[in-house]
């Protein structure tokens, strides 16, 4: 959602990894399942673009 509202549209994690393994903060990092990634997006070619990208976007918090 940040991503978008900074203005960018067609945002895909590319990678989760792992980057904590090894390190000396592996165990608090994993602790909390914290992994790194890598992403894309891209800016808009018309604000009707990511005008339609922020109207889909879904900020609804489920029920339990």
């Amino acid at each position: 959602m940040t991503v978008v509202m900074a203005g960018f549209v067609d945002f895909k994690i590319t990678k989760r990894l792992d980057i904590f393994s090894g390190a000396p903060q592996e165990g608090s990092a994993g602790d909390f399942g914290t992994l790194g990634i890598t992403f894309s997006a891209r800016r808009p070619h018309s604000k009707e673009e990511w005008h339609a990208e922020l109207k889909a976007l879904n900020c609804e918090i489920p029920a339990d």
